[in-house]
């Protein structure tokens, strides 16, 4: 029996999944052109789930794909970050190539291993997670290597990349200053409402348990598909408010997972963005509670740390916050400060 999925990527044969297969044409279509891409979203966007639904359909085409992830490397000095993520990249690529494995130390050694590589493939994919956790004393070298990679890659067994990260992986891969001008952005909507019933559906059909019709456009009004926040209302529907199977999920079982997610849950995406928020506590003050319009701009600081964090968006020119189960913890978030005598 599947379930709704509030931990981790979704896995198609365990969990109401979305295979987005529009989607995943796109990501095939920029493979295919041998192109270097990137997605960059906050947290609980989906973006795992995407790229290994992109992985499926690629292994299918006869690529390599292989995933690694930047994550706790940070504080790593140029050799401990190539050797670990030598012995990563290998590690993988060893499920699906007879590899001898080889000391990768340095970038230099990074690309002549790529290039040893092609005589047993041209045709690797790379994705690399979190990808703005690179080291700083490494990130200027790496990225002049990707560069010299793709404009001669018919040398290497690199065919394509995919660079996978938050916040400022927009701002280190197109920067003007960047020397990574080459890539491509492909970008992972929020599931519109269509899906958010498409998800809902799989359950439905699953367990024979029906959703009233306002439940589910109400879990879209506050989430606008945010694929966290749709899950975990979902999974809190099911699971802990209406067990019974026989039994539909009302707008009165939908008003307690509200109330719940709004004051009790230490739910992680909602947290997360309280968190991201209260790092720019003077815009989101004048935000939450100055009724003057502010006009969107990835310009001014405030903004895109907020935007790329998934706090805000641009809504018809201005800075608001389209989700509503956001804006709402927000507000109570934020309403002490602004108000401060009157606790």
């Amino acid at each position: 029996m599947r379930f709704f999925n509030t931990s981790g990527p979704c896995i198609p044969e365990e969990h109401y999944t979305l295979m987005r297969e529009a989607l995943v044409m796109q990501g095939q279509a920029l493979v295919d052109n041998g192109r270097f891409f990137t997605i960059f979203a906050p947290r609980q966007s989906g973006k795992t789930t995407y790229f290994q639904l992109l992985f499926r359909r690629l292994a299918q085409q006869g690529y390599v794909p292989v995933w690694v992830s930047f994550e706790g490397m940070k504080s790593a000095d140029s050799v401990e970050f190539y050797t670990l993520f030598g012995h990563e990249l290998q590690r993988e690529l060893k499920r699906q190539l007879p590899l001898v494995e080889e000391s990768i130390r340095t970038p230099i050694q990074f690309q002549s291993f790529l290039e040893g590589l092609r005589g047993q493939t041209d045709r690797l994919v790379l994705v690399i997670d979190e990808f703005e956790n690179a080291p700083d004393a490494v990130l200027s070298d790496l990225l002049h290597t990707l560069r010299k990679i793709y404009h001669r890659r018919q040398c290497y067994a690199l065919h394509s990349l995919l660079l996978v990260g938050v916040s400022s992986l927009a701002e280190l891969i197109v920067s003007s200053a960047s020397p990574f001008n080459i890539v491509d952005q492909l970008q992972i909507p929020y599931f519109t409402f269509g899906e958010v019933q498409a998800l809902i559906e799989q359950h439905v059909n699953e367990t024979g348990q029906p959703f009233d019709a306002a439940v589910v456009r109400e879990i879209y009004a506050n989430t606008q598909g945010q694929p966290g926040l749709v899950n975990g209302l979902c999974q809190h529907l099911v699971d802990v408010v209406v067990t019974d199977r026989s039994q539909p999920v009302t707008m009165q079982a939908f008003y307690a997972t509200l109330k719940h997610f709004l004051t009790e849950r230490f739910d992680k995406n909602i947290l997360n963005v309280v968190q991201k928020a209260r790092m720019k506590q003077d815009f989101m003050l004048q935000l939450l509670f100055d009724d003057t319009p502010i006009p969107f701009t990835v310009n001014d600081p405030d903004i895109a740390w907020l935007y790329a964090n998934g706090v805000v968006d641009n809504v018809d020119g201005y800075v608001q916050m389209p989700v509503p189960l956001y804006s709402k913890a927000l507000i109570n978030a934020f309403r002490r400060l602004h108000h401060p005598h009157r606790f």
